[in-house]
């Protein structure tokens, strides 16, 4: 009896063995293909690793350029507006929905009235975003008229 249970002991003891063995195994097979995974494809830096400051900071500087583009209308009224302002106008929507966007991602949008949708601004600023359509609209007029 006594060495029928040491014998299913010393059985137990080695199958232990073997499981850590294979685990250990397993865990240095898993890492060298993380490694190598790794290697063959480093990862981007994530937006989420920027700071929502980092973020509202830029979200900020592209509204004030078109509020003091409308503000410039506002005090010398114009009927078109220039190339660099239709320019200034485009950059800072494409920036304004892009930080909007990753505000959203980080999930650090706080909605009305701290941030504001493109929409929302633009109906702000009235004579800025309908000189760029007008600008837009005769383009566009332009451009089929070519046809």
């Amino acid at each position: 009896m006594d060495t029928a249970l040491g014998f299913v002991i010393a059985l137990l003891v080695v199958l232990l063995v073997l499981f850590l063995l294979f685990y250990v195994v397993t865990q240095q097979d898993l890492r060298s293909i993380h490694a190598r995974l790794v290697s063959m494809d480093p990862p981007a830096r994530p937006e989420s690793q920027r700071s929502v400051e980092a973020v509202r900071l830029e979200k900020s500087a592209a509204h004030d350029k078109i509020v003091l583009l409308e503000a410039d209308l506002a005090t010398n009224p114009r009927e078109a507006l220039t190339p660099e302002e239709l320019s200034t106008y485009e950059e800072s929507r494409r920036i304004i929905l892009a930080r909007n966007m990753e505000l959203k991602r980080m999930k650090d949008w706080m909605g009305l009235p701290f941030d504001l949708e493109w929409t929302d601004i633009q109906q702000r600023l009235p004579k800025v975003t309908g000189l760029y359509r007008q600008a837009v609209t005769e383009a566009t007029e332009q451009e089929e008229g070519a046809r």
